[in-house]
Order: C-alpha cells, then sequence, then structure tokens
C-alpha cells in the first residue's frame, strides 16, 4: 500500500510490478553433497530469533542426533525432538542457512531462506514493454545502516546513465506511508552535477531535510525524467529510509543485581512489533550491550539460548521523544547460566529482594500513574493453591513498563505418565473491567476521545506477554510464544487460553523430568490496566484417545496468537 501510493504520487497511472521472489543461491554443507535435500518453507522464521522447529514437522528421524549449520546460522542444536537455532540480525536482505542432520549413518539437507523484513534495496518500477531493456540501476550513496538518514550527503545515480539533464523534469519525495502524507520535497534541496549526470543533497541540506521529519520509517521516491536530444528517459524509483536517533543500551544482571560476567560473546536479540527490527548485539565481559539507531516501537529482548530457548526475554518500549534508553534485564537462576564466581559467593541480606529488570528513558523512568495501583486487580479469578501433583507460574504486570518475569521450575516424578499444560493471558486493556468504577470509565472513554487515539486494541504501545516452556517432548501446540496483548482474541471475560496434554511416559521411565521456562509480561503505555501470563502445569492428564503417543495435543485452543 505504501509504494502503490508513493508510485501513484510519482507517476500517475504507473502499475507496481512484482520484484521477484527473494531467493538466493542455495548453501549446502560441502560433505552433504549426496544427503537427501530439503526446503524449510516457513514464513514466520525471521532474523534475530530462537527458532524450535518439530522434527517431526520437518520429516526428520525423531532420533536425530547431530546437526551442523552452514550460511547464515552458526549455531545450531537438536532436542526434545526439535532442531533449534538462533538466526542472525537483519541485514537488508535475505540470507540463506542449511543444516545437515545425522541420524545414525543416515544425512538430510534442510535449507531455510530467512527473508528480510526490511529490504534496503533500491527498487525500479519498471513499465516498459517485455521487450525492452529494464531500467537502469539507481544507487542511493550516503545513507547509513538499515538505510537510516544520518545528515550525511547523499547521492542519486543512475548506473550506466550518459549525460542526461535530470535537473529540468525530475522529482522526488520522502512520504509518510502510514498517511500517505507527503513530507519533504527532494528537488528543493538537490542540485545536478552534469559531469556524472547525478543528483546530490549536500549535508547542511540533509540536516534540513532531517529537522523536517519526525522519527519513523519513510519511503523515499524518485521521478527521474529528461528529454534531452530528441532522448527521453523516465525512470520511478523507491526504497525505504529512516530517521532514529535514540540508542539503546543494556546490561545482564544477575539475581542479586551484579553485572553477568560470565556470558561475554553471547547475544543478545532485538525484535521489534511493528516496526520489524531485527538486530544482534554481543555481550562484552561486563554483560552489557548496545544497539544503535533504534525506532519508537514496542521490543522483546531475548538471550540466545538453544537450551532454554526464550526463556530470558523482557520487553518494553521506546517512545518518540527518547534518545537514549538503558534495559536491564535479570537472569534468573537455575536456567544454565552461570552468572559469575561474585554472585556465586554473595549472600543476599535477610529480607532484601531479588533485582528486577527495568527500563529508563533518557535517564527517566516510567511516569507516574494516572490511577494508583491500589485500585488495579489481580486476576478475576484468583488461582486455586498448589498441590504436590500441580504448579501455578504467573507473572501479572501492573507498574508501567516495568517487565515482570518468573521462573517455571516443576519436577515431574519417574513413571508419570502425562503433564498438562494450560497457558493463560488476562489482559484488562482488553476490555472496560468491571472492577473500575463509574467515573473511572468515563476517564477512559474522555482520553481517547480527546486525543483522538486509536481504540486499546489499535494502539502501538499495549500490553506484551510471553511465555517459554522448556523440557516437554516436542508438541502439536508452540510451547514458546510472546506478543502484544492487542494482537490476540480473547474470550468474553478478556482471557485467552489454550491447553493440552503432553505423553511424557518415555521421558519419565527411568529418570523424573524437570520443566523450567519462564512467563511474563509488562505493562506498556496505557498507564492503567494490567496484564498477567500464566502457566499452569499439572500431572495426569486425561488425553484424548485420538492422541499420538509421541506428541501434545491440544484439549480446547481458545486463542490464536497473531
Amino acid at each position: 500500500m505504501m509504494k502503490t501510493l508513493l508510485t501513484l504520487m510519482l507517476l500517475v497511472g504507473a502499475l507496481l510490478t512484482a520484484c521477484g521472489d527473494g531467493d538466493s543461491v542455495q548453501t549446502q554443507p560441502p560433505d552433504a553433497a549426496s544427503a537427501p535435500v530439503g526446503r524449510i518453507d516457513r514464513l514466520d522464521v525471521g532474523p534475530a530469533q530462537v527458532i524450535s522447529l518439530s522434527l517431526k514437522e520437518l520429516d526428520l528421524p525423531a532420533g536425530a542426533d547431530q546437526v551442523t549449520p552452514s550460511g547464515a546460522v552458526s549455531d545450531a542444536l537438536l532436542k526434545d525432538g526439535q532442531l533449534r537455532f538462533s538466526t542472525p540480525g537483519d541485514t537488508g536482505e535475505d540470507q540463506e542457512a542449511a543444516f545437515e542432520i545425522r541420524s545414525g549413518a543416515t544425512t538430510s539437507v534442510r535449507h531455510l531462506l530467512l527473508r528480510s523484513p526490511r529490504p534496503t534495496a533500491v527498487e525500479a518500477n519498471d513499465h516498459t514493454p517485455d521487450e525492452s531493456p529494464p531500467l537502469p540501476e539507481l544507487t542511493i550513496e550516503g545513507l547509513g545502516p538499515d538505510n537510516a538518514l544520518t545528515g550525511a550527503p547523499l547521492t542519486f545515480r543512475v548506473k550506466g546513465l550518459s549525460a542526461p539533464d535530470l535537473n529540468d523534469f525530475s522529482t522526488g519525495e520522502i512520504v509518510d506511508g502510514r498517511t500517505s502524507t507527503m513530507l519533504v520535497k527532494l528537488k528543493d534541496f538537490w542540485s545536478f552535477n552534469p559531469e556524472d549526470s547525478s543528483l546530490s543533497i549536500s549535508g547542511p541540506a540533509m540536516q534540513q531535510i532531517l529537522g523536517m521529519l519526525p522519527k519513523g520509517d519513510f519511503e523515499l521516491g524518485l521521478n527521474l525524467s529528461s528529454r534531452a536530444n530528441g532522448k527521453e528517459f523516465t525512470a520511478v524509483y523507491y526504497a525505504r529510509v529512516m530517521k532514529a536517533d535514540a540508542q539503546l543500551s543494556g546490561k545482564l544482571l544477575s539475581q542479586q543485581g551484579d553485572p553477568v560476567s560470565s556470558l561475554a560473546g553471547r547475544k543478545v536479540l532485538l525484535e521489534g512489533i511493528h516496526t520489524q527490527m531485527r538486530a544482534v548485539a554481543e555481550l562484552d565481559a561486563n554483560g552489557a550491550f548496545a544497539f544503535e539507531r533504534v525506532l519508537p516501537d514496542v521490543y522483546f529482548l531475548t538471550l540466545s539460548d538453544l537450551d532454554y530457548p526464550n526463556a530470558i526475554r523482557i520487553s518494553f518500549p521506546i517512545y518518540e521523544d527518547s534518545t537514549q534508553a538503558q534495559v536491564s534485564m535479570v537472569v534468573p537462576p537455575g536456567l544454565g547460566v552461570d552468572t559469575g564466581a561474585k554472585t556465586a559467593t554473595k549472600r543476599m541480606p535477610s529480607g532484601s529482594l531479588d533485582a528486577r529488570s527495568s527500563v529508563t528513558q533518557d535517564g527517566k523512568g516510567p511516569a507516574a500513574r494516572s490511577i494508583p495501583a491500589t485500585k488495579r486487580s489481580a486476576p478475576s479469578a484468583p488461582l486455586s493453591a498448589e498441590g504436590a501433583d500441580r504448579a501455578v507460574f504467573s507473572a501479572t504486570a501492573v507498574e508501567q513498563d516495568q517487565p515482570v518475569n518468573k521462573k517455571i521450575d516443576f519436577k515431574v516424578p519417574v513413571g508419570t505418565e502425562s503433564v498438562g499444560v494450560k497457558i493463560t493471558v488476562f489482559a484488562e486493556e482488553s476490555l472496560l473491567n468491571p472492577i473500575l468504577s463509574a467515573s473511572e470509565v468515563e476517564q477512559l472513554i474522555k482520553k481517547y476521545e480527546q486525543s483522538r487515539e486509536s481504540p486499546p486494541e489499535k494502539k502501538k504501545y499495549s500490553d506484551s506477554w510471553s511465555y517459554s516452556v522448556v523440557g516437554l517432548p516436542d508438541t502439536d501446540i508452540q510451547l514458546s510464544a510472546s506478543g502484544l496483548a492487542n494482537k490476540l482474541e480473547y474470550d468474553a471475560q478478556g482471557r485467552m487460553t489454550k491447553t493440552m496434554c503432553v505423553d511424557v511416559a518415555e521421558q519419565t521411565k527411568n529418570a523424573a523430568l524437570n520443566i523450567s521456562g519462564s512467563v511474563g509480561a509488562t505493562n506498556i503505555g496505557d498507564k492503567l490496566l494490567p496484564i498477567t501470563t500464566t502457566v499452569e502445569l499439572t500431572l495426569e492428564c486425561r488425553k484424548p484417545k485420538s492422541s499420538s503417543a509421541k506428541s501434545g495435543r491440544p484439549l480446547d485452543q481458545a486463542i490464536r496468537p497473531a
């Protein structure tokens, strides 16, 4: 839609054409040339993610015991009937990966295309007849990483174009694709260089342009035209550009609040929900990391860990007026991470609280709530007490923008046949909760009427939830997921729920089974209504007669993760 609107503004009557399917040359391990080759066709696998794929769904032996990644992916693991791997940050181009999987003497190869959600290539809107040569390539010199406008001079140059005068009839715009509003006329700022037929915008002029733009993603479009010497040249080009000056820095902390010093070289993964920004940063010897030029959005930050996929994760916002954001992410004990010798010997004072994950923007914490936290509610149906055969792990986020995470730790005894899993997200912002007084409900309504903001389910800054259940055998239901409250479908009580019964008889035949992971929630932006994420585990659930002995089957799926 953004490209169509921009092209219509540049060239009336132009029709968009396809620009290829994005496939690149396949990468294959050199010692697997004769192995059976297949393709992992998953559109939900992208950059900067920890991915768990079922060996069964990939048509691979359940007993596969060795994996060798190549291409874009450098680390992979076979565990719990899954192929697990982490993906690199977004380069602006599609990236190809391959996996050589061995099961005894059998070897198989699977290829995977990681599609860039934010391609940086300049695209040509080619309307020439089929027999005509394609339009020449346009390069934009001076853009920063991820096509960022940095204030450096820009030069637009058409490859192989010899001396046409593009100055008189060419136009260019920067457009807000979300609203189709033209923000900048580039012709007001560029100059023509007849020596190489290029158009250039100087550094001072770029500073003026940056001052005219808000933070965000934009479409830059050029309609280049020349009618010199009796010859006519016309072409339309467009590219995604962005203005982002916020810097995000952070650190990993132990539960005692000390920097984690044992993970130097490990990766943290950043995922923006609306912007689709996907980046990877490396931890230093003090557990610190940094990301440059981050757009306003709601983000998930994850420690790359294949043994405990997505278990160490938090969510937080970056607001439009932020220039420096700082986050801390606490690594709980018992998830296979050594947080350093210093914290291992440290004793916490009696009655002290564990360290908590946090976020500040330009050195300031979240603003005070317009409704006191004492008026907030817990889930409307309190959970019953736990027992020897049942445990409930729940994270309720009340205070604004403060991530809340709880570790899952559950032991399944030897000889247990099945484990029941119930996952619930309860988001009060999905409805006007009856615990609010009439005046509070009126306050909510007036707030959105006066600000002309979208309703809560349409907002960018929405509450977030996440869960990761680790240790169960592979199931038909995803045991690791995250998202925003406004992207889920709820029942009438403002809840989303899914349940399953997982056969664990094989895993508990000779030893107990440890189930771990985490639940998380962050109350983002709305300043009013809390959100709760809950995982309930029970022993000896009732399995449907049609259920597979190797996989969990959903008993009730009232939610559909977006």
